[in-house]
């Protein structure tokens, strides 16, 4: 029997809890009873209260009244505020300020190992989630799917007798999904008793044998699975917003550099990237002209992240590398902020870095200025353009709420809007739906599509989603393994 198969029969029940969110608000569970043989899905839209009740019966939350009973001693959990949480923690022991080379981080392996050392368990979980090959690399270089394996293998190193896994599947390849998707069924089917919290309705795993709904920050629903999906109710609750016939007009009053138009937006000839001894792209040439618009697509760790951020300007080996955006030569004298001018950008780094107490409102007006957080007045036009992104994305009444009380699909859209907020000639999407509810999600791709239609925008698109690809997209660039390692580049246009 492989080393993460284990076996429990213990349960939790929930009564009465009340847990104070704002002067409003709070959280509500009147009954909840997790059996032995039950496995459990918590669904709902974006800001729903779903992550708020993984943290509770994780331990990570504890409620003002009510009381948990019979909760597991040992709780593995996953999350986006775990990731921070690590994040935070290697940012905090960062050392390259007094190295004479970039502190790459921590080393996977030590990461995972943290809590519970057991060499044989982290090889049978590394070779499974297909992470044995970034065990020796430094937290900072690994691409957002690779956090996620890390995540799942600390999780699963002290063999807890239950799983709480907030959007397990978010950020992975389809290689991967599939992988994990395996590994939570074998662990279901062996007794684990697990609970999953989930956006898409199309990740609900076989071995799921109960759903609960969430709305409103209250379990408003829960039950065997085959009845609740079968109600009407929660299928209304999941129709998609429909969008206005036109967007938002840009700013005319904010003064750009014009972005030229008989210019490739962007030039690249052969780019390499590497760190001590890993290359991560190597002898890469792409042309994107305007109007057009890319798919990036490959397996985790193949370089796309990377290659987004070479274009961005974030990526410390931009300016060692053969690079033309807007048709100016990268190093020719241009600063970031005349590159950045011209580009909307979303990203789970940029997410996870925008940690300053802002407001929704204030964090859409930061996409005039290209900063985090806004340090320059804002016009009464870009404050009004802003309120109406924040009705297009269905969030003005949390137009003055701080964005740490705001759930992580909620800060997407709000970041999404912050990249579109003034009509850039470039936006680079690296897996903006990421985090979002099904009703969130396909007004996105819709809105992304209109946007295409629209021809002033390029769109740079990374998803490791089929369907979340918006239909204006018609070329691809493919990072394809090679059997001796390392990456080829196909470009189909």
């Amino acid at each position: 029997m492989p080393p993460y198969i284990y076996r429990t029969t213990l349960s939790m029940k929930l009564s009465n809890i009340t847990h104070p969110l704002t002067k409003t608000l709070s959280l509500s569970i009147e009954q909840w009873s997790l059996k032995p043989g039950e496995q459990w899905a918590l669904v709902g839209s974006n800001g729903s209260g779903k992550s708020l009740i993984g943290q509770l019966i994780s331990g990570d939350l504890t409620p003002g009244e009510g009381t948990i009973c019979e909760r597991p001693a040992n709780i593995g959990y996953v999350s986006f505020e775990k990731q921070q949480e690590l994040l935070e923690a290697e940012r905090y022991n960062d050392d390259t300020d007094f190295m004479d080379k970039v502190d790459t981080g921590t080393p996977v392996r030590d990461l995972v190992q943290q809590e519970e050392q057991d060499e044989a368990r982290l090889q049978a979980l590394s070779k499974v989630l297909g992470m044995t090959d970034i065990l020796d690399r430094g937290f900072r270089l690994l691409s957002t799917g690779e956090t996620r394996k890390l995540l799942l293998a600390r999780a699963l190193m002290s063999q807890p007798d239950m799983l709480v896994l907030d959007e397990p599947f978010d950020g992975l390849d389809a290689a991967t999904h599939k992988a994990v998707e395996q590994m939570i069924s074998n662990l279901m089917q062996d007794g684990v008793m697990v609970v999953l919290l989930l956006n898409r309705f199309s990740e609900l795993l076989p071995e799921i044998t109960h759903v609960a709904y969430v709305q409103h920050c209250t379990l408003l629903a829960c039950g065997p699975r085959q009845a609740l999906l079968a109600e009407g109710a929660l299928q209304t609750l999941h129709q998609f917003h429909q969008l206005p016939d036109t967007l938002p007009v840009g700013d005319s009053t904010q003064k750009l550099n014009p972005s030229p138009t008989d210019q490739p937006l962007v030039k690249m000839k052969n780019i390499r990237v590497s760190y001590a001894e890993k290359t991560i792209i190597d002898g890469l040439s792409w042309q994107v002209d305007a109007g057009q618009h890319w798919a990036v697509r490959g397996p985790n760790g193949c370089g796309k992240t990377t290659l987004l951020s070479l274009v961005s300007g974030d990526h410390p080996q931009s300016y060692a590398n053969d690079i033309c955006l807007f048709g100016l030569q990268r190093g020719s004298g241009e600063s970031i902020w005349e590159i950045k001018q011209h580009i909307g950008l979303v990203s789970s780094s940029l997410q996870l870095n925008y940690r300053v107490p802002i407001s929704a409102l204030n964090m859409i007006i930061s996409g005039f200025f290209d900063t985090i957080g806004v340090y320059n007045k804002p016009s009464d036009r870009q404050k009004s353009l802003a309120m109406e992104w924040l009705h297009l994305i269905h969030l003005e009444h949390h137009a003055n709420t701080p964005i740490a009380q705001l759930s992580y699909g909620q800060q997407r859209m709000l970041l999404i809007a912050r990249a579109m907020v003034k009509h850039p000639p470039l936006l680079i999407l690296d897996e903006p739906c990421q985090g979002l509810d099904e009703i969130n999600r396909q007004m996105v791709l819709a809105l992304l599509d209109q946007i295409g239609q629209l021809g002033e925008s390029t769109l740079l698109f990374v998803s490791h989603h089929e369907e979340d690809y918006p239909n204006c997209i018609a070329n691809r660039l493919e990072f394809v393994a090679q059997p001796t390692g390392g990456f080829a580049y196909r470009q189909i246009e």
